[in-house]
């Protein structure tokens, strides 16, 4: 029996800082003494390094699509979600939109395992 992969796919723009955020995405800017934002393809290249560390390693397809370069079917979606207020990045895990407007590796990881255990079909424990 093959393992469940998780597909993770990240859309914005690699070399922009994304607008402050309230979703608690981790997306830089909130409250006081808040670091200093970093740009989506720094943001994209830590959660991958966080995420090549972790125990799910091998159960992540990982891909970053940059809405001004890249053509993507889902692109026409991202600028229809971000006329509506959703700020980039917007993240879909599984084809589901899960994220916007910054990205927490915690969170990430956390969302990813619940998956891989929902899909596994054993109420929680992923192997």
């Amino acid at each position: 029996m093959a393992e469940t992969t998780v597909e993770i796919e990240v859309y914005g723009i690699w070399d922009e800082a994304p607008a402050t955020s309230s979703c608690g995405c981790g997306g830089g800017g909130c409250g006081p003494g808040a670091a200093p934002t970093q740009t989506m393809g720094e943001m994209f290249d830590s959660l991958r390094a966080s995420l090549d560390a972790s125990d799910i390693k091998e159960r992540c397809s990982l891909r970053f699509i940059d809405v001004i370069k890249d053509s993507d079917p889902q692109v026409n979606q991202v600028r229809q979600l971000v006329e509506t207020g959703y700020s980039l990045p917007l993240t879909a895990l599984n084809g589901k939109w899960s994220f916007f407007g910054g990205m927490s590796n915690e969170k990430f990881y956390t969302k990813v395992r619940e998956l891989l255990a929902e899909n596994a079909g054993d109420g929680g424990t992923v192997r």
